[in-house]
């Protein structure tokens, strides 16, 4: 099968385009049709985002050609069904090396930061170094930066919710170390320390949980364990190869990582009972959040007021107001900005 374009993005899609270009599968489901014959459901995602896509036909040829994290090339109409784009796939192959002599990178289909990764590395750990009070968690908090380093610089932070993207766990750290050292400065009851080593350490059992940066899904251990759990497994890990790292330190670390989800209900195995689990909780919840509002406004394509209905959110997004910057404050202040 052959069929040549130059790169269309996913962010510049409109309703009727008929479009062939690249993308990876970022999730394959074999559903049902009303008339219980199957389709195939796709999430393709490129840099600028990603769609959901279907095979409506020929499924049984198309069912083991594809499979979640190919690179492919595809040819598909955009229709709009429920406010929300989608694709309807007429042609579909992995990509060769006809594709790759033409030009065709895999950088143009992985999604990733728009951030430097190097800066954010860097002021990630020159924060740490100027706020650990404690030398042992110091200790802790470099040596898991040092075991994990490559990781963190790549893997997203989520499959999906939220900075679900090359480098987007190291992006998303590096804005919730941020907030707590602000809260810690506001709030002078606080303990520093344990601030800063929760904003670095809640979300470590991520590395453990995805399987890899290009197209994160879930490994057997993510998927029977969690990554909150292996995280808190991590962090004992560590702490175990400190001389005399104090057990009551150790126990307030531990209930950070197992209390940062904030409800049972959003899979926390303990509600926050200590101030700093408190206002950890907050602030992850918060950059999470925020970082899909302006993903959403970011790449909506309704021409009413508000976005699409998103059910993460559970909400519409109001798109008008005031005038807005192309990323939070937060983030520039990532990026060294």
């Amino acid at each position: 099968m052959v069929f040549s374009i130059r790169m269309k993005y996913i962010r510049d899609l409109k309703e009727n385009d008929n479009v062939t270009s690249f993308s990876t599968v970022r999730q394959k489901r074999i559903k049902l049709k009303r008339n219980g014959e199957p389709y195939i459901e796709l999430i393709l995602a490129d840099r600028t985002g990603q769609i959901e896509a279907k095979i409506w036909d020929d499924v049984n040829i198309w069912r083991d050609q594809i499979a979640e994290g190919d690179v492919v090339k595809y040819r598909g109409r955009v229709q709009v069904y429920n406010t929300s784009r989608q694709l309807i796939l007429e042609r579909l192959r992995k990509t060769n090396a006809e594709d790759r002599a033409e030009g065709f990178t895999e950088q143009e289909v992985i999604p990733a930061t728009a951030y430097d990764i190097s800066e954010m590395w860097t002021r990630l750990n020159g924060l740490v170094h100027e706020n650990c009070q404690s030398e042992q968690i110091l200790r802790l908090l470099q040596n898991v930066l040092h075991r994990f380093d490559e990781q963190i610089k790549s893997y997203p932070a989520a499959t999906e919710v939220h900075h679900n993207y090359w480098g987007g766990f190291l992006e998303h750290s590096l804005s919730v170390l941020e907030s707590a050292i602000f809260f810690a400065g506001k709030y002078p009851g606080l303990d520093r320390d344990l601030l800063v080593a929760g904003a670095v350490l809640h979300d470590i059992g991520k590395l453990e949980e995805l399987a890899n940066p290009h197209n994160p899904g879930y490994t057997t251990r993510g998927i029977l364990i969690g990554h909150i759990v292996l995280g808190r497994d991590i962090l004992r890990e560590e702490a175990a190869k400190i001389p005399d790292f104090p057990g009551d330190r150790l126990v307030l670390l531990e209930h950070l990582i197992l209390s940062h989800q904030g409800q049972l209900e959003w899979g926390s195995p303990k509600q926050p009972r200590i101030p700093e689990a408190l206002v950890l909780h907050y602030i992850d919840d918060l950059d999470a959040k925020i970082n899909r509002v302006f993903r959403l406004l970011r790449d909506d394509q309704n021409d009413s007021e508000f976005t699409a209905y998103d059910r993460i959110l559970g909400r519409e997004i109001f798109k008008g107001g005031a005038p807005r910057c192309a990323e939070p404050e937060a983030s520039k202040a990532a990026s060294g900005s």
